[in-house]
């Protein structure tokens, strides 16, 4: 029973405990575990706890980091090529024409649930206009930061929606 585990008394306040080598195991280098004396404070524990929560969710939440990225991201294009205003005005309407295109063309494509297209056409219509917006007048304009909060909300609960409803 070579592999049945040994317990190793540990004296009182050690931080190093060598645990011995197996039979059999000749030539093997010892194994070592090394034990912090500190414990983790308070606010590192609830860090970790909320990193753990939105690695597990992240696929849920992710239209929130895209938000939140697409926001910092328009904040940079407004401060370096506020030209860009001219490209996204015209690029808002695109969503809206792409589905319009397919149900002339081929309304066979469009599948058993078109308002779920047409809400995420409109949807992709409003953040493309918000951004065209914000690029022209600012990331910080007042009714633009509510806008943005207001998309967030309807994008996030589009996705869970149809998440479930597959």
């Amino acid at each position: 029973m070579a592999r049945r585990p040994r317990s190793v008394q540990v004296p009182p306040g050690a931080t190093t405990v060598r645990i011995p080598t197996q039979r059999g195991a000749k030539g093997a280098p010892p194994v070592f575990v090394v034990v912090s004396e500190t414990r983790p404070t308070l606010s590192s524990r609830i860090a970790r706890a909320v990193g753990g929560w939105a690695w597990r969710h992240r696929a849920s939440w992710a239209p929130t980091g895209y938000a939140v990225l697409a926001y910092v991201l328009t904040a940079v294009v407004h401060l370096i090529a506020p030209w860009m205003v001219y490209v996204l005005a015209p690029a808002a309407t695109l969503p809206l024409l792409a589905l319009w295109w397919v149900r002339v063309k081929s309304p066979e494509r469009i599948g058993e649930r078109p308002g779920r297209l047409l809400t995420a056409a409109a949807l992709a219509t409003l953040a493309t206009g918000w951004t065209a917006a914000t690029v022209h007048y600012g990331p910080l304009t007042a009714p633009l930061a509510w806008a943005w909060v207001g998309l967030i909300l309807a994008v996030q609960v589009f996705w869970l929606v149809v998440r479930r409803s597959k």
